[in-house]
This record gives structure tokens, sequence and C-alpha cells, in this order.
């Protein structure tokens, strides 16, 4: 037994840049099962509780409770509920071109399961919008939208952490973002998660190709090219805002980075 919401997709709504076709929740059925040659939707399914059974190309892998698993546009499938346990999930077949870039920028066209995610408030989210009768079918694809991307972010963020970057080093990246407008050291990054310097500088560099100072010190010179560009702080405040030593300095180092001086990149 399902839950379904369809939604009519005529010339004008597959030329938007985001649109739903269906959305809705699978209840246990042991003879639940869907092939595809060619999906033409993004599929995306949350298990609420059972377990099932997913083949996508050349992947094949079991689903449980927590479980999020991704269908890809164009992909060849066949999904099904396990006889014993058969799962009961959330989903939706989405498609238009916020689908295709996101899935392009966070390379997420080659992965398909994620384990044990705490998304289902998003899942759940996205059906009730599906459901609302007080607004345009458009409108109701724009606001689905932000939390379809909300889930693509979730996604990624779980698959970033699965590269297994040093959790030392996520650490510190972390507290260096936090503190661009604060004056730290790399000796109170090294504190912070309790490694010795040149610890912390081996797994960084390793990582991220480069020492925890350089790090710190190009992401204030992004931050100080962003901040000449779109507001009107002076180049004198730029540079205490960043905590560099004077604006002398300040302006040396971003000509040394840059190619321009602060005054001549921000008249470009």
């Amino acid at each position: 037994m399902e839950e379904i919401r369809s939604f009519i997709l005529d010339h004008h709504t597959r030329n938007l840049p985001f649109y739903i076709e269906l959305a809705g929740v699978t209840y246990p059925d042991i003879n639940y099962g869907i092939r595809r040659e060619c999906s033409e939707f993004y599929v995306l399914e949350y298990i609420i509780n059972g377990s099932g059974y997913v083949h996508v190309n050349d992947q094949s892998f079991t689903v449980s409770a927590g479980d999020v698993y991704i269908l890809p546009l164009g992909c060849k499938c066949y999904y099904y509920a396990d006889s014993k346990t058969p799962y009961k999930k959330i989903w939706m077949n989405v498609n238009g071109e916020i689908c295709k870039q996101l899935f392009r920028i966070y390379n997420l066209n080659t992965k398909y399961h994620f384990e044990n995610l705490n998304v289902y408030p998003l899942f759940e989210k996205f059906l009730n919008l599906c459901k609302e009768t007080n607004t345009s079918t458009q409108h109701i694809f724009s606001k689905c939208s932000c939390v379809f991307f909300e889930i693509i972010q979730a996604l990624f963020n779980a698959s970033y952490v699965e590269n297994e970057i040093n959790e030392y080093v996520l650490k510190a990246k972390h507290y260096c973002d936090m503190n661009l407008y604060t004056k730290i050291t790399v000796e109170d990054v090294a504190g912070y998660i309790s490694l010795s310097v040149s610890q912390l500088n081996r797994l960084f560099k390793k990582e991220y190709g480069t020492t925890v100072y350089s790090y710190l010190l190009n992401c204030r010179i992004e931050t100080a090219k962003s901040l000449l560009k779109g507001t009107a702080l002076s180049i004198s405040e730029i540079s205490e805002k960043l905590i560099f030593t004077d604006e002398h300095y300040f302006s040396n180092i971003f000509k040394k980075k840059v190619g321009l001086a602060p005054s001549a990149y921000r008249k470009l």
C-alpha cells in the first residue's frame, strides 16, 4: 500500500528548474518491488523501518531504518522489500536543472547509499509541502526545492565525513573558520585539539596540502577580497577586522597573494 501525491507535468512544468513527479510513503508489503531500465527522474528514498534491497547500475546493497538511497537520472535499477521485514519508506521522484547541477556539484551521481542519517524530518517536510492545496503547483515546487537542497547538503556532508578526513584536522579547520576575526595562533589551534604544532601541521598538510598558518592567511585574504568587493569598509578597517598587524602589512601581503594592492582590487 502506498500514499502518493502526484503532479501533472505539462510542457510548462517540465521547463521549471525543479519539478516533482511523485512523492509519498510506501507501507510494508512483502511483494513490493520496482524495476526501471532507464529512470526518468532522480529518486530519493528514506527507510523509516524494516529493510530491503537495491540494485543500481553496478552496485547492490541492503538498506534498513535510517538509510537513504539515490537512484539517479538515467540509471538502471531494481529495488524491493525484504520478505520478512518489508520496509516502510518515504520518497520523492524529482527532476529539473537544479537536480542535475546539485548532483554534479556535490558529486552524487555515483554515490547511491547513505547509512544512518537523521533526515526523516526533511523528507516529511517535503511531503507535507506536496500536500498543500491552497497554493499553486509552481509555488509548491519552489518551496520543495529549498528542502531538496537541504537534503542534498546532508547527503554530501555524510559523504564528506566518510572520506576519512582526520578528526583532529576537521576540528582544527572548523576552529580556524570560526576565528577569522579573532587573533589566534597556530599554537592556539594545536592547543584546542590537544596536539603539538608539528603533529597538527603534518596532519593538516596531508589533508589540505598546506600548513595551518597558510590556511588561516589564505582564508583571511579571501575574506578581505569579499569585504573589498561587497562593503564600504576602509582598507584600514578591513585590516584591523582581519587581525593584520597594520594596514601597510596587510596591503603587502594582499598584493603578494592577489597580485594587486587592495585599493586596485577594489577599483576592479
